[in-house]
């Protein structure tokens, strides 16, 4: 899972307090043990064309916004010379349309930030932001709290839900400023979207079926070619059969005419024999898999290899 850390105060007196949480946020992480599960960047001094810039390089799952902003729903920025730019939260909804594919969550750690809004970019599952102002330990507490619980594997929901309760222990009423919207819909996507990313990481680790057509046709190739060569046999036998004949060396023909039925049980037939088994095994393999992939979301990471290592076995002549 991305992270993306967004430092968007260019107040330098929040400064400090956005370089503590960004560290809060790093010293979970690195005490975490499914640390590597999770790729954790912070950017700061961030514009509008900056901002833009990250989200189509990083991709971020969870894109979280950490900084100032005000009563009319607005975030602070930077523009291209370094001030305050306001940017309001409705049109930063309304950016993030077109990065649907890969974030999960929006987290904007900034006063006031979901005040008046219900229904930030529905397209997103998960919505976290603040109700009110928020004093800045409060925030900072919340944010580690949240990754902590993220970090070791629990849900975004969950994650809220526990941070939340943990700011309610200092009992001043903080607990009623975070703001978590949930868009159900988004959910249901991602989730379909996933199953089928799995489906196709999963179909990419067994035998494909070009593998087994190749294999069928190697054997199937095989058994023609011994098929040519008995004719060819066959041919030559009764061919110098008939020269002897008729240069009336009947004896010698005799002779040749036993030896032809013994040829018919020689190396040709045996393999034309052991070949057209390894054809029907592949075949009962190929049904096997079939069966296997139909309950391909229960398929183990041990059954797929078991699965292919029976292949294997089966292609060595």
């Amino acid at each position: 899972m991305k992270i993306l850390f967004i430092k968007a105060n260019p107040v330098d007196s929040d400064a400090l307090r956005l370089d503590v949480e960004e560290n809060a946020i790093r010293d979970v992480l690195d005490g975490s043990e499914l640390r590597d599960h999770f790729n954790f960047q912070a950017r700061g001094a961030v514009t509008k064309d900056l901002l833009i810039d990250h989200l189509l390089k990083i991709k971020p799952n969870i894109l979280h916004i950490s900084g100032h902003g005000n009563s009319d729903e607005q975030l602070l920025l930077e523009d291209v010379e370094g001030y305050s730019k306001e940017v309001s939260i409705q049109k930063l909804s309304d950016v993030l349309s077109g990065f649907l594919d890969h974030i999960d969550c929006v987290f904007l750690n900034t006063c006031h930030s979901l005040s008046g809004i219900d229904d930030f970019n529905k397209g997103i599952p998960y919505i976290i932001g603040m109700n009110n102002e928020i004093p800045d330990d409060v925030a900072i507490d919340f944010s580690r709290n949240f990754y902590n619980v993220l970090f070791n594997g629990r849900s975004i929901k969950d994650a809220f839900k526990i941070s939340l309760a943990t700011i309610a222990l200092n009992d001043q009423g903080d607990e009623h400023i975070p703001k978590l919207i949930v868009n159900t819909e988004a959910i249901k996507y991602t989730k379909e979207k996933d199953q089928k990313e799995n489906e196709e990481e999963l179909v990419s680790t067994i035998v494909s079926e070009e593998e087994i057509e190749v294999a069928k046709n190697g054997y199937q190739k095989s058994v023609r070619f011994h098929y040519r060569l008995i004719y060819v046999a066959i041919a030559l036998s009764l061919g110098l059969v008939v020269f002897l004949f008729v240069t009336n060396d009947q004896d010698i023909a005799s002779s040749m005419l036993g030896l032809i039925p013994s040829a018919f049980s020689s190396y040709p037939f045996l393999e034309i024999q052991k070949k057209k088994n390894r054809i029907t095994l592949i075949q009962v393999f190929e049904l096997k898999r079939k069966r296997l992939l139909n309950a391909l979301s229960h398929l183990s990471v041990h059954e797929r290899k078991e699965l292919n290592e029976e292949f294997m076995r089966l292609i060595i002549i």
